[in-house]
């Protein structure tokens, strides 16, 4: 894989991190509990997509694109208005997908693609 290809490839799963994350604030809202169970599920299935594809470098941009922009999400605006309450639900998808991204990371990349392509 060239090194072009890769360098895009990372950025795609950047991006990728965003959407998630915008993805999540509105289905945690929007479907209550449910939502926020399926924001999760979308943190975790991504990451291990990011982790399979192209490895630590793919995985760690697009898990800081996606806490970062979970913390802009949980931050105040500017009229005081936020995305992501303090209450259970808001909690639920943050925390949650904090420990949906540490459950991806801890899990090593070859019981996720095979020990023949890890290497």
């Amino acid at each position: 894989m060239s090194m072009l290809v890769r360098v895009l490839s990372v950025v795609a799963l950047a991006l990728l991190g965003a959407v998630v994350a915008t993805v999540g604030v509105g289905a945690h809202r929007s479907l209550g509990y449910a939502g926020a169970i399926i924001g999760i599920l979308i943190v975790l299935l991504v990451g291990v997509f990011a982790k399979a594809w192209q490895g630590w470098s793919g995985f760690i941009a697009y898990a800081f694109v996606w806490g970062a922009m979970a913390m802009i999400y949980a931050s105040a605006g500017p009229g005081g208005s936020i995305l992501v309450a303090a209450d259970a639900r808001g909690r639920l998808w943050l925390y949650g997908g904090v420990l949906a991204i540490a459950v991806v990371a801890a899990v090593p990349r070859y019981a996720i693609v095979g020990r023949d392509v890890a290497s």
